[in-house]
C-alpha cells in the first residue's frame, strides 16, 4: 500500500517541493531487481519559466499516464519532485531496455519539453539518499505545523522567543561532545539528565532565541540534528512560548 509523504527542501540550490512513496523503504527487497533509474524531467517551453503554465500544468498528468502506458506492470514509481518550471517523476524498472519506448513517450510535444534518462543504481541510491527524508527533512515539515498551530492560537510569528530543542544521546561522552560542539555554533545549554528507561538515556536540552519562521525555525533543527548525528544523537521533540499578538489598544 502506497505512503505518501510531502516536503519543502532545496534541491540545486532551488526551493522544491519532493512527493515520495515511503513504502518502498520496507518493500523494495522483497520485488526483485528493479535495479534501474529511469527519470522523467518535464520543463515549461519558457526557459526563462519560474512556474509552468495552467496549460502545462495540466498536461503533466498526461505525461505521466503516458509513463504509465509503457511502463504498466514493469515499473516501481517512487516520486516526483517540483521544482520552479520542471517536474521529474522517477521510476525504478528490471529491464534497462525500457528506456527505448520511453524515449518515444518523451520527444517533443509541443507543450512541454520533455527527456528520459537511465541510470544503473544496484543500491537504489537516487530513492534512498534523494527521494527518502532524513531526521532534518522530517522535522522541517513538522516545523510548518507547528508554526501553524499556534498561528491559529493568536501567536506572533514575526516575535523572537526561547525556541527549546530536546536530544536524547546513548553514551555521557557523545553528549558531552555534541555540547561543546553545539555551543560554538551559537546555542545556549539547558538542563542534561540520565533517564535509565528511555533508549537513549542521556537527555540535553538546548536553546535559541528566534522568531517562528519557516526558514529561521529550520535552519535551527538543521543544524543542532546535523550536530548530534555523528554522537548518535536524535531530537525527541521541539517547543517554544506562545508570544500572542498584540491588539490596537495592546
Amino acid at each position: 500500500m502506497a505512503e505518501w509523504y510531502t516536503y519543502d527542501w532545496e534541491l540545486s540550490g532551488q526551493p522544491a517541493t519532493f512527493h515520495v512513496d515511503l513504502s518502498y523503504i520496507t518493500e523494495f527487497d522483497t520485488l526483485g531487481d528493479f535495479t534501474t533509474l529511469l527519470y522523467v524531467s518535464c520543463l515549461s517551453n519558457n526557459a526563462q519559466a519560474l512556474s509552468f503554465t495552467a496549460r502545462e500544468r495540466r498536461h503533466l498528468d498526461d505525461v505521466f499516464k503516458d509513463c504509465e502506458r509503457v511502463l504498466k506492470g514493469k515499473s516501481v514509481y517512487v516520486g516526483y519532485i517540483d521544482m520552479l518550471a520542471q517536474r521529474r517523476y522517477y521510476f525504478y524498472v528490471s529491464d534497462a531496455r525500457l528506456l527505448v519506448p520511453m524515449l518515444s513517450v518523451c520527444k517533443d510535444d509541443g507543450v512541454l519539453r520533455l527527456n528520459c534518462t537511465k541510470a544503473a543504481e544496484p543500491n537504489r541510491q537516487t530513492y534512498y539518499r534523494l527521494l527518502v527524508p532524513d531526521a532534518a527533512k522530517r522535522q522541517s515539515n513538522d516545523n510548518t505545523r507547528y508554526i501553524e498551530a499556534l498561528r491559529e492560537r493568536g501567536d506572533d510569528n514575526d516575535a523572537p522567543r526561547r525556541v527549546n530543542l530536546h536530544f536524547y544521546f546513548p553514551t555521557v561522552q557523545g553528549r558531552s561532545l555534541f555540547a561543546a560542539e553545539i555551543r560554538e555554533a551559537g546555542f545556549a545549554l539547558g538542563k542534561d539528565d540520565y533517564i535509565p528507561e528511555q533508549e537513549l538515556p542521556y537527555y540535553l536540552v538546548i536553546h535559541r532565541v528566534s522568531p517562528l519562521h519557516k526558514d529561521a525555525l529550520t535552519h535551527l533543527t538543521t543544524t543542532a540534528i546535523e550536530c548530534a548525528a555523528p554522537y548518535g544523537g536524535i531530537l525527541a521533540h521541539m517547543d517554544s512560548g506562545l508570544v500572542l499578538k498584540r491588539g490596537i489598544f495592546g
